[in-house]
């Protein structure tokens, strides 16, 4: 868009918003005098004053009169708790625990994160800390157990196409291709 269809554009939005504060204004004008009459009209229906202290009277008695159960005696000891309650996660290995002094305090505490974050969320703690850990707990537990199907996806290309062993070295009986200049044809010679 180019700066003139900018000015026309704003020059645009000015004028209609002035077009519609002056129709506001003039509305407002022509009904002012209605306004008024419904802003200070005294409401029409107005509760008698014996029949607001009958409804009070009836809501006091109904809170006064409500049964009321004695409160079942407890033992007065507190109930011991043999372990600590803020033990969440489970002890972590002292390996692993000493990272976070090696080094510079920054560097420890990286590899100490490095390390813990390796280990499944159900390694780490007792229970899902997070209902979002709910979904994956455990799974892999479950995934073991599961037999592969006949009629299911498989892994066709995985087991077929790609080496078990990794890249090995060329055959013998590979030879390097040779090498063509572009200015030799080898259908014209």
């Amino acid at each position: 868009m180019s700066k003139a269809e900018r000015v026309a554009m704003g020059d645009y939005w000015t004028s209609t918003i002035e077009k519609e504060g002056a129709l506001r204004s003039l509305w407002f004008r022509k009904n002012e005098e209605r306004l008024n009459e419904i802003a200070n009209k005294i409401p029409s229906r107005k509760v008698n004053e014996d029949i607001k202290e009958k409804i009070k009277q009836e809501r006091i008695a109904t809170f006064q009169n409500i049964k009321k159960f004695p409160r079942i005696k407890t033992e007065e000891v507190v109930p011991v708790f043999e372990g600590n309650l803020q033990d969440i996660m489970k002890p972590v290995d002292p390996a692993v625990k000493k990272l976070i002094y090696t080094g510079s305090n920054q560097d420890g505490r990286v590899n100490y994160l490095h390390q813990r974050v390796k280990l499944l969320p159900e390694d780490r703690y007792y229970f899902p800390e997070c209902n979002s850990w709910e979904y994956g707990w455990k799974m892999w537990d479950d995934v073991k157990n599961i037999k592969k199907t006949g009629f299911g996806r498989q892994q066709i290309i995985k087991d077929s196409f790609y080496r078990r062993k990794g890249v090995e070295r060329d055959p013998d009986w590979y030879k390097e291709p040779a090498h063509i200049s572009p200015t030799f044809c080898n259908t014209c010679h």
